[in-house]
């Protein structure tokens, strides 16, 4: 995959990038931080240029990401049809209250793309979804291509390694807090029912 990633974008250029990046996006499985991290390591540019083919490369990718988004504004309807409208409601309310933030702190992570589809159903607003989306993926775009602009394929692949790593040990971690507060949730709720009973 990384001689792939490196001849396509030697081929195509900047529209490569951006077409890797939409891709990716859009919840597609494919590796748009490698190509970031290739991009960056065959572009000979300087650090202002690095910046601004940062952000908008970080435009391309917010403007894709409406595409999951969007697939979960239409399921929020289906959802509504089949579950509990009222627990719906109640997630929904959570999310808008307390994930929001999730946006923007998930998208360096291997399910920042699923939060998109999470955000429709939720019903975020567009603009906040886009802006946090932006504050989201632009430092992580800045930073995979200033490290492939100052290393070596070499330290690509092993940033690569080393974020993967760190990715499914966080998807783990929050997993399991998650699972620990549901079973709290869930006691607290059976003491209460027993003692009400």
């Amino acid at each position: 995959m990384l001689q792939f990633a490196l001849d396509f974008l030697e081929k195509c250029g900047v529209l490569g990038l951006f077409a890797a990046t939409a891709l990716e996006a859009s919840s597609l499985p494919f590796p748009g931080a490698l190509f970031m991290l290739i991009y960056g390591y065959i572009m000979n540019v300087s650090s202002w240029k690095l910046v601004l083919l940062s952000a908008a490369n970080s435009v391309v990718y917010t403007i894709f990401t409406l595409v999951p988004y969007g697939i979960g504004h239409k399921l929020e309807k289906y959802s509504k049809k089949r579950f509990d409208e009222k627990k719906i409601a109640k997630a929904q309310n959570w999310f808008k209250k307390y994930g929001e933030w999730s946006i923007a702190l998930s998208r360096p992570l291997s399910i920042g793309n699923y939060i998109s589809y999470i955000s429709g159903i939720s019903r975020v607003k567009i603009w906040r979804f886009i802006l946090l989306t932006y504050l989201g993926i632009f430092p992580w775009s800045t930073l995979l291509l200033f490290i492939g602009n100052r290393g070596n394929i070499a330290t690509v692949q092993r940033f690569l390694d080393i974020s993967q790593k760190l990715g499914f040990i966080l998807i783990v971690a929050v997993v399991i807090i998650l699972g620990v507060v549901w079973l709290i949730y869930r006691r607290n709720q059976q003491r209460q029912r027993s003692e009400k009973g």
